[in-house]
C-alpha cells in the first residue's frame, strides 16, 4: 500500500466512523489537494478555501494570544465544515450534516489528523484500530476522566478540562496557594 492509499483509507475510515460526515479531504497548507473522499464537492475548491480559512483562523488565534490553532469549525444552517491542522504542512477538512455529533467528530478527526501526520512524516505508518487511536490521541483525557469519576476525599484536588487545558481545582485553599495548570496536547 502506498502512502496515498493509506491517507485515503484514513479519510474513508473517518467518514465511516462518524455518522453524518459526508465529505473529507486532505490538502497542503498552500491550498493544493493531496487526496479526497468527496461525493459532490470539488476537491480543488475545498483545498483552496480550507487553506484560506485555516490561515485566517490561525491569524485570529495568534492576534488574541490563545496559543496554536488546532481546528476551525464553520457551522451553517445545513451542517458543519471542520478544518484540522495536520502537522505543519497540511490540513484535514471534514464536511458533515447538521445532525452530526460534533464532539465525536472532533475526537475522531483529531485522532485521524495525528495518524495522517504520522503517515506523511513516516513517523508512524502503522494504522491502528479505532480504540487504539482514541487512546493514543486522548490518553490524558481518558485517565483524567477516570480520576475525576473516583470519589474524592475532602481537600483532594479535582481535574477538569476547559478549552484544551487541564485545570486542577483545589477546594482547600490553605493547602494550595493558587490553581495549578497543566497543558494537555490532544
Amino acid at each position: 500500500m502506498t502512502a496515498e492509499d493509506g491517507l485515503l483509507a484514513e479519510l474513508r475510515a473517518l467518514r465511516d466512523r462518524v455518522i453524518g460526515v459526508t465529505d473529507t479531504a486532505l490538502a497542503s497548507r498552500d491550498g493544493l489537494i493531496i487526496c479526497a473522499d468527496t461525493a459532490d464537492l470539488d476537491p480543488e475548491s475545498m483545498a483552496a478555501l480550507g487553506a484560506a480559512s485555516l490561515g485566517l483562523a490561525q491569524r485570529m488565534a495568534a492576534e488574541v494570544g490563545k496559543g496554536l490553532l488546532r481546528q476551525a469549525v464553520t457551522r451553517s444552517s445545513g451542517g458543519y465544515v471542520a478544518i484540522y491542522a495536520v502537522g505543519s504542512g497540511a490540513l484535514l477538512m471534514v464536511v458533515a450534516d447538521v445532525g452530526v455529533d460534533i464532539m465525536r467528530l472532533d475526537r475522531e478527526a483529531t485522532a485521524t489528523a495525528e495518524v495522517i501526520d504520522g503517515i506523511r512524516t513516516g513517523r508512524d505508518t502503522q494504522t491502528h484500530d479505532h480504540g487504539q487511536r482514541c487512546l493514543r490521541a486522548g490518553a490524558r483525557n481518558l485517565s483524567a476522566a477516570r480520576r475525576a469519576a473516583k470519589p474524592r476525599r475532602a481537600g483532594q484536588p479535582r481535574l477538569t478540562a476547559a478549552s484544551g487545558v487541564w485545570t486542577r481545582n483545589v477546594s482547600d485553599s490553605s493547602k494550595y496557594s493558587s490553581t495549578e495548570l497543566a497543558s494537555c496536547d490532544r
